[in-house]
C-alpha cells in the first residue's frame, strides 16, 4: 500500500526559520508554518503563489538610493553622479536631471521638507523643489545672522530627516538639527545631540522621534528632547526605514533582529524576533508594495561578505540539501 504524501498549508502565519524543518506544524490558531518562501507572495488566506516577474522600466549606469515621497507622486535617485527625478507621464516613466555631483562614493537620504525636498550623499547638500513655496534652499551658508543670532548651514551627513518644522541630519554618531522654519540652518553651539553609536535609522512620527544607534532610542517630541528613552538594546540595518503610505501610517525598519514598527503614538514592536532569524547586514532598502490586493513591506539586505561580482552587482545562490537515499 502506498504511503500517503502528507500535505501542509495553508501558512498564515508566515514563515518560521528559528524551528526545525521536521516542525513547522503550527497548530489550529497558527496553521503549518514556511521554513522558507523564496520568490512566493503569500495572500491573506496563507495561499502561497509565485510572485511575477519584472519589466525594465528605466536604464541607468549606476542607480541607487530610489525615494519617493509618501504621495508617490514622483520618485528620486542617483545614477553616476547625478539625481534624477522620474513621474509617470502618459503610462510611461519621464525622467529629469535635477542636481549634478552626487552619490559618486555613496548613498544618498532624502527627506520631505514641506514642499520640497532636502538630500545629502554625506559630501554635499541639495534641494528639489518641485512646485513654489516658502521652503528655502539648503545650500551652504556660514555666519548668517537672524536676530541677533549667528547660524550656519545645517551640515552634510549620511542621513536626513524632517520632523516639526526642524531638519534633521545624522552626521556618524551626531544628530544635528534646525531651528524650527528655518529648516536649512542651526545653531552650532546648541543644537546637537550625541549617541554611543553610529546612527543608521533617524524615524520620525506626531509622537516623537525614534533614533538607532548602539541601540533605539525614542525622543518624545522631537527635538530639543527632555527626556530619551532606551526601547530596545540594538539599533538598525541602516537604508532600511520606510514609511507606510499617506498621512497616518507609521515607520517600519529592518532590525539586527528583524522587522520593527513605529505607531504614529511611538510605540515600537518587533515583529519578527520570536520567529525569524535575519542574517547579517551592514546596509539595505525597504519598500512598501500593493499587487492584486496584497499589503506587503519588503527589506533587501546586503551582506557585507557577500560575494560581488562587478560594480553594482552581485551573485546570490540557495543550496537546498536533500535526503540521502541509502
Amino acid at each position: 500500500m502506498a504511503a500517503t504524501t502528507p500535505t501542509l498549508g495553508p501558512f498564515p502565519g508566515g514563515m518560521d526559520n528559528r524551528r526545525a524543518d521536521y516542525d513547522l506544524r503550527g497548530g489550529r490558531d497558527v496553521g503549518d508554518l514556511l521554513r522558507n518562501a523564496v520568490n512566493v507572495d503569500l495572500t491573506n488566506q496563507g495561499r502561497a503563489r509565485r510572485r511575477a516577474g519584472f519589466d525594465l522600466a528605466q536604464a541607468g549606469l549606476d542607480c541607487h538610493s530610489l525615494w519617493a515621497p509618501r504621495s508617490g507622486a514622483f520618485g528620486l535617485y542617483a545614477d553616476a553622479g547625478d539625481v534624477f527625478c522620474v513621474r509617470p507621464v502618459a503610462g510611461a516613466l519621464q525622467r529629469v536631471q535635477i542636481a549634478q555631483g552626487y552619490g559618486m562614493t555613496s548613498a544618498l537620504s532624502f527627506a520631505e521638507v514641506h514642499e520640497a525636498v532636502y538630500f545629502s550623499d554625506g559630501l554635499r547638500v541639495g534641494s528639489y523643489h518641485p512646485v513654489s513655496g516658502p521652503t528655502p534652499a539648503w545650500v551652504p551658508q556660514f555666519g548668517v545672522e537672524i536676530q541677533g543670532r549667528r547660524l550656519d548651514a545645517l551640515p552634510a551627513g549620511h542621513i536626513v530627516a524632517f520632523h516639526r518644522n526642524r531638519a534633521l541630519v545624522a552626521v556618524h554618531n551626531t544628530l544635528f538639527y534646525s531651528e524650527p522654519f528655518v529648516p536649512h540652518l542651526y545653531d552650532p553651539a546648541q543644537n546637537f545631540m550625541q549617541f554611543p553609536g553610529r546612527i543608521t535609522v533617524l524615524a520620525c512620527v506626531e509622537a516623537g522621534i525614534a533614533v538607532c544607534a548602539d541601540q533605539t532610542y525614542f525622543l518624545p517630541g522631537g527635538v530639543p528632547s527632555a527626556s530619551m528613552v532606551a526601547t530596545l538594546n540594538y539599533g538598525a540595518v541602516e537604508g532600511t526605514l520606510t514609511y507606510q503610505p499617506g498621512t497616518g501610517g507609521g515607520a517600519a525598519w529592518m532590525s539586527p533582529m528583524g522587522l520593527v514598527t513605529l505607531s504614529q503614538s511611538g510605540e515600537i514592536t518587533n515583529v519578527q524576533e520570536s520567529r525569524v532569524v535575519v542574517g547579517t547586514a551592514d546596509r539595505g532598502a525597504s519598500v512598501y508594495r500593493r499587487s492584486n490586493g496584497l499589503r506587503q513591506l519588503i527589506s533587501t539586505l546586503s551582506d557585507p561578505g557577500e560575494a560581488k561580482a562587478g560594480i553594482g552587482s552581485f551573485m546570490e545562490a540557495e543550496i537546498v540539501r536533500k535526503e540521502t537515499l541509502l
